[in-house]
């Protein structure tokens, strides 16, 4: 029988265009090859800027870069990973997040040809090119809030990708239309790929790392309901969240996982208000750098389920939200233990 040659790597078309854009901004040349094995990356750069000076980065490709916390969350993913030096492809760069890429030690550049890039002692930066027509057509078809819920109800249940997207519009609180175009992103992406008769998402650990770094601009923010400063800060251990429609995120819930880390701050996420008996017998108060945060459920909570036998992963107590939810609370602050925690988390309860 013949051997058969493994297919040819077609690169992303955002990577593809960066890449040229980088070569005619600088003069270094680029040459894209396949990532590395079982990684998260989506190609791998070569640069030569002379015969003698060549060096080459895998390549993280995220949708859009428009604010710091995703930046932020990006840096803290890849710390937790222990990442080799990598650079982040995107469809556009402001000159704003160009300086905090700087600031976070971060190579990256886009479809435009700005560029933030250091390689042995030496320090590449273009800056203030306007965004290209193609780079504005990528962005609108970036995740949107309402998509980021549908990308969290599917890596939150496994099975869900082959329920149907009227189920999975349901799961996420979305409308059908909703579901139906995010599912179809995911499809033309390559997040989400056919085997045999079933869809399964291709990459979960790549997918996880996506939606971590876009939550804290994409949707916590719109999630967010109010902060309160309590009289007693060890108050929320005597509440009971899921009797009221709530369940711990961020620090407690980590705490309660790991029984690594001590709380500073406390985030409730609720599908309705929060509790007016909460407010009387803590004596919370509004106070918009208090200790206590409350948003917004993102999708409805999924009833408790009987504790698996056969599973490797621990039971996650009742009260506490989903580890996704909770490993994307841990990385949006950048805390050093935070991370280190989130690290925990990911390995003892989001394995993928």
């Amino acid at each position: 029988m013949p051997r058969q040659s493994p297919p040819s790597f077609v690169p992303d078309p955002t990577v593809d265009a960066a890449a040229a854009a980088f070569s005619a901004a600088t003069g270094v040349s680029t040459k894209i090859l396949r990532p590395p094995p079982r990684t998260h990356y989506a190609a791998k750069i070569q640069f030569q800027a002379s015969p003698h000076s060549n060096w080459s980065r895998p390549v993280l490709l995220v949708d859009n870069v428009d604010r710091f916390a995703t930046l932020a969350a990006i840096k803290s993913t890849a710390h937790i990973r222990a990442d080799d030096p990598f650079v982040v492809v995107t469809p556009y760069l402001s000159p704003n997040m160009l300086r905090h890429c700087r600031e976070l030690g971060l190579d990256a550049f886009d479809m435009s040809g700005n560029a933030i890039m250091q390689s042995a002692g030496n320090l590449i930066m273009i800056s203030g090119e306007k965004r290209t027509g193609m780079a504005s057509r990528i962005k609108d078809r970036a995740w949107t809030a309402k998509g980021m819920k549908v990308v969290f109800a599917l890596l939150c249940e496994g099975p869900l990708v082959n329920a149907g997207q009227r189920a999975i519009a349901q799961r996420a609180g979305v409308s059908l239309g909703t579901a139906q175009s995010t599912f179809r992103d995911l499809l033309e992406r390559g997040d989400i790929v056919q085997r045999k008769d079933r869809y399964v998402l291709a990459d979960p650990a790549r997918t996880l790392d996506e939606w971590a770094a876009l939550y804290p601009s994409r949707l916590r923010n719109q999630l967010f309901v109010n902060r309160y400063q309590a009289a007693d800060p060890a108050w929320w251990r005597n509440i009971d969240p899921q009797a009221e429609h709530c369940r711990f995120g961020g620090e407690v819930a980590a705490t309660l996982l790991t029984g690594y880390l001590k709380p500073a701050t406390v985030t409730l996420y609720c599908e309705h208000a929060l509790p007016r008996k909460w407010l009387i017998e803590a004596r919370l108060r509004l106070d918009p750098s208090g200790e206590v945060e409350v948003l917004s459920s993102p999708i409805p909570f999924a009833p408790s389920a009987t504790p698996d036998s056969s599973s490797q992963t621990p039971e996650v107590p009742p009260s506490v939200a989903h580890p996704v939810l909770v490993y994307a609370d841990l990385i949006a602050t950048g805390d050093s233990r935070n991370l280190e925690t989130a690290r925990m988390l990911r390995e003892q309860y989001l394995a993928t």
